[in-house]
Parts: structure tokens; C-alpha cells; sequence
């Protein structure tokens, strides 16, 4: 007999500066929200130990007697999930070969499944964004690196470690900028906040738009700032932004050919600025997509905002519990 459907799950998640904690519901209405520093300097254990009263703090605003399916987290990589064992995660420092599964488990007595923020962002997008039901989605994080989440045939792609989903180091332009890893001409380092703002600080003039957004200086030079002075007319700023759409498309184009998904949804600090030459965007996808797309591309910005990665953690648990 299948186990009874939960109506509430715990969601945590785990940035290298912050931890956030809630409590979901089926319908994806979120209470009990707190956040806290991650610290994560300070060991993964004590992360773990003030995690679980955040948790606690966030159930204790459950109505009585209700059923918890589980805690879902959604954190930052690389991680392996069936473990939440991580591998070398560059925000979380010293945190490699180390999980708090088990201890958190132990602290809050329910089941704790694990996953990566875009996987379950792209999970989230599948039962509370806009494509409620897709079995095949992509989500696409455009912020201070780039990231995605892979749904295919209903099913979180993770790869064999857990790796999956690294799009940001695909490559979109052979010989251009690297991005912190080492990449040659990839997505994250072409098309990423830093990077637009790198591209910007490299044609620099000290006059313009661009110029007074950053009094002068180019060391203060945002992605931000780039897209509000190509707005106003920059020169400088304008050749960088499209040289982004340029990037974005071809990153995007190819994820269409690969996966054929019903849906291609991007969020992140960057995407505000994108929205404003969403035409522009969907014509270079299609440019560097395969002719199925001429007729229009299934690409859309979420909704969900900073929650997409409580509910895509929530989401987990709902679904795990169900399996058990």
C-alpha cells in the first residue's frame, strides 16, 4: 500500500553566505521562513546543528498533527545526492568528502534527501512554475556563474557523480574569456554578471553612459550597469550586450538540439536585463538552434523568483516520501 500523501514538507537551502529554511505545503504556499549565515568556515557540523533548529523553528509553525513528508535541501555544489556527500565545492569551504544528512536526519528524526539548487529549481519549475507537469525541462541559472537543472522523462538528471547539469562550462566561444575554472570560452565566462561586466571593463571609455553609471572608474562596472547604459545609448555597453545575447543563444540553441525539452526556463541575477531584448534573444537561439525551432522556441524567465530552490527542495521530499 503506498504510503498516505503528506500535505507539508521542510525545505532548507544552503548558499556558501546564507541558509534559508521553510515550511511548504502540497500547493507550494511557503510559512515559516527564516535564514541564517552559513558560516561555512566554521565546519560543516556546526552549519548542520543550526540548520536543524531552523528547521525545527520552521515545523513548529505546522498546524498540529500534521505530516511531515521529509526535509528537502538545496544547496550548492557539486554534491553527490544520494549521499549529500560534497565534492570540492568552491563556496562552501572545507566542506569537500563531508555530508550533514545524517546528522541532520538524527536532529529532526524525519528522512532527509538532498539534491543540487538547479536540479531541484528545475524540478520546482515542474510542479509550481509555469510548466506544471513538463517531463522534459531545462532550467538555466544566468547570475554570478551559470548552472542549470536537467528534467528528462520526468526524472532529475544527476550523471554518475552528481555532476550533471555543469552548463555553464559548455563552450560558446573557442579562444575568448575562461571562466574561474579554467574553461576555454565558456558559458559562464562569456555570459555570466562577472563576465559581462569583465567584457565591458576591457572596451572602456571614460565618457558616455557607461562611464557616469560608474563614475569613471571601470573597476565599478556591473552586468547591471551595462544593460542600463546600453539602454541609454552606450556604444561600449551595446556591443557587450550583444555580444551576451550572441553568447546566451548559442548556449541556449545548443541545450535545444541536446535535450529537445518542452520547456527551456532561465532565472538569475542577469535575466532582469535580458528581458529586455527577450525578441533579440529568441531570434540567436533559433539562429544556433536545429530548423525545429524556427517557428518559435519554448524559452520563458521564472516566476518563482529566490523561492524557486525551497520549492524545488520541498518538491524533493514530496516525491521521495512517496517512493518510500
Amino acid at each position: 500500500m503506498a504510503p498516505p500523501i503528506s500535505q507539508y514538507a521542510l525545505a532548507a537551502d544552503i548558499g556558501g553566505t546564507n541558509m534559508r529554511a521553510a515550511l511548504v505545503d502540497s500547493e507550494g504556499h511557503i510559512t515559516g521562513r527564516g535564514s541564517i549565515d552559513t558560516l561555512p568556515e566554521s565546519g560543516i557540523d556546526d552549519a548542520s546543528a543550526r540548520l536543524a533548529r531552523l528547521l525545527e523553528a520552521a515545523r513548529a509553525t505546522a498546524p498540529t498533527g500534521a505530516e511531515i513528508a521529509g526535509v528537502g535541501v538545496s544547496t550548492a555544489g557539486p554534491i553527490r545526492p544520494a549521499t549529500g556527500t560534497y565534492n570540492h565545492p568552491p563556496n562552501l569551504t572545507g566542506w569537500h568528502g563531508k555530508t550533514m544528512k545524517p546528522s541532520l536526519s538524527g536532529s529532526l528524526g524525519i528522512p532527509v534527501w538532498v539534491g543540487h539548487d538547479a536540479t531541484l529549481a528545475a524540478l520546482a519549475e515542474t510542479r509550481f512554475g509555469d510548466h506544471v507537469g513538463a517531463e522534459n525541462l531545462i532550467y538555466v541559472t544566468i547570475s554570478t556563474g551559470i548552472g542549470g537543472g536537467i528534467i528528462a522523462n520526468s526524472e532529475m538528471v544527476t550523471g554518475a557523480s552528481g555532476g550533471a547539469g555543469e552548463i555553464g562550462h559548455t563552450s560558446v566561444r573557442t579562444g575568448a574569456y575562461r571562466c574561474n575554472v579554467g574553461c576555454d570560452g565558456c558559458f559562464e565566462g562569456n555570459a555570466s554578471g562577472p563576465a559581462i561586466a569583465r567584457a565591458a571593463r576591457d572596451r572602456f571609455r571614460n565618457e558616455g553612459p557607461l562611464a557616469e553609471l560608474a563614475g569613471g572608474d571601470p573597476a565599478n562596472i556591473t552586468s547591471r550597469m551595462v544593460f542600463d547604459a546600453a539602454h541609454d545609448g552606450d556604444p561600449v555597453a551595446r556591443e557587450v550586450v550583444d555580444l551576451t545575447i550572441e553568447n546566451v543563444g548559442i548556449g541556449l540553441g545548443g541545450l535545444l538540439n541536446t535535450f529537445d525539452p518542452e520547456a527551456l526556463v532561465i532565472g538569475g541575477g542577469v535575466v532582469q536585463g535580458l528581458q529586455r531584448h527577450w525578441d533579440e534573444l529568441k531570434a540567436s537561439i533559433v539562429e544556433h538552434a536545429l530548423p525545429r525551432y524556427e517557428n518559435g522556441v519554448p524559452l520563458t524567465a521564472t516566476r518563482l523568483g529566490d523561492d524557486v530552490s525551497l520549492l524545488g527542495a520541498a518538491q524533493l521530499a514530496f516525491r521521495e516520501s512517496r517512493r518510500l
